[in-house]
């Protein structure tokens, strides 16, 4: 059986990046200048200037329990903001500090006064409930943060909690998800938004990693966000294609495996050197890879790669066109290895656009996809030489693994 205290820990993090991306796409064009950490300030932190103007304690629980005024969560996020107000009380009144949490708030709790909503919120009497409370508590764990609550003055203890805002039942880890579609639902064509999400949060995690390794946090500017959405709404454009591969390499074990493929072969035959031979073999990966993605996310037309295949084929046929007249059944294979040099250098010195994708390696690397089936070749007589004369048995667009 799952550890759910494990399976909810990992969620945690998870939701604390997914709901700052949230809360970052929902802020962008209301604060200009904004800036976002996560592991910062607080779980989550909105500042301006390097001052923090907001403080999120994001908790998620795939089986939240109810909230009370003796809530573990709650003492320990209530501690490490009257401490954070108590060592800066400049702060006081002008730092606005967000508790979410999936789980809901009990009715007769202190911490349901803490809504935001205007016909429910007391914090008067929210912080004589939680003073009661406070003093009650046994809990050992939140102890720190019962006293350093008491020690504060009843005004002090009320300053904190106007600051305060709890917004409970919050969307799970999977609803803010549906949350993200909805606020980016203009963001690109209704079939593609799926894909254009994941991209966005793939790109998102992998900037959140990036400044919880720099040290002492870093803050992550609000408009990038913005920006990242309009390169991608770019690229799901009606002739745009996302571009994932354009900087992947194959492992060293995967390099192993692709020598030994027949596009290679092919190469051999017309004695690419060692430099060419690498840079062919990234541009067949990552090409691989990239159509592979293409076709698993549904965003290419119908039979789009195999017409792309045959105007690749027609422009090697062209260049083939040109220097077969040289071959003749005495040419020596020295000039042979030469000519299939050129009808190579040829075929592949300009990039064969896909749409308006133009990255090198698309071309390129459907070229050797082509040369793999034996589809075409570069030695004049390739179909001869070929030790294997048929391709492997492999979709050429399924990911390489």
């Amino acid at each position: 059986m799952a550890n759910h205290s494990a399976a909810d820990s990992a969620s945690g993090y998870l939701y604390q990046c997914r709901y700052a991306l949230l809360a970052a796409l929902k802020q962008q064009a209301a604060t200009p200048g904004l800036q976002i950490s996560i592991e910062c300030f607080d779980d989550i932190a909105f500042s301006l200037d390097g001052t923090p103007a907001e403080m999120l304690q994001a908790k998620h629980s795939f089986k939240p329990k109810t909230t009370t005024d003796m809530a573990q969560q709650f003492w320990n996020t209530i501690g490490i903001w009257t401490k954070r107000v108590v060592e800066h009380p400049s702060e006081l009144g002008k730092l606005k500090l967000t508790f979410v949490t999936t789980s809901t708030l009990a009715a007769n709790a202190g911490v349901a006064l803490l809504r935001p909503d205007t016909k429910v919120r007391d914090v008067q009497e929210a912080s004589r409930r939680l003073e009661a409370a406070a003093r009650k508590s046994t809990n050992k764990e939140v102890a720190w943060a019962t006293q350093l609550f008491l020690n504060q003055t009843p005004q002090l203890r009320e300053q904190i909690l106007e600051m305060v805002e709890i917004l409970d039942a919050s969307p799970t880890i999977v609803d803010t998800a549906d949350e993200i579609a909805s606020t980016l639902r203009r963001a690109c064509r209704p079939e593609h938004l799926k894909v254009f999400i994941e991209r966005l949060e793939g790109w998102w995690f992998s900037t959140v990693i990036d400044a919880l390794a720099t040290p002492r946090g870093k803050l992550i500017p609000v408009s990038l966000i913005d920006s990242k959405v309009d390169d991608l709404r770019e690229e799901f454009g009606p002739e745009k294609l996302p571009i994932d591969y354009g900087a992947s390499d194959p492992s060293e074990a995967m390099m192993s495996l692709l020598e030994m493929r027949p596009f290679v072969e092919q190469l051999n035959l017309v004695k690419v050197g060692p430099t060419g031979r690498k840079i062919a073999i990234i541009d067949y990966f990552r090409a691989r890879q990239q159509r592979s993605r293409w076709a698993r996310d549904g965003l290419l037309r119908h039979n789009e790669l195999t017409n792309y295949g045959r105007v690749l084929v027609d422009n090697w046929s062209r260049k083939k066109g040109l220097v077969e007249g040289k071959v003749k059944d005495n040419t020596p294979a020295e000039e042979l290895v030469l000519i299939g040099q050129s009808l190579y250098a040829d075929t592949t010195q300009t990039c064969v656009p896909l749409r308006d994708v133009s990255e090198p390696f698309v071309s390129h690397g459907s070229y050797h996809i082509l040369s793999d089936k034996g589809a075409i070749g570069w030695h004049p007589r390739y179909d001869e030489h070929l030790a294997s004369k048929n391709a492997p048995k492999d979709d050429d667009d399924s990911p390489l693994e």
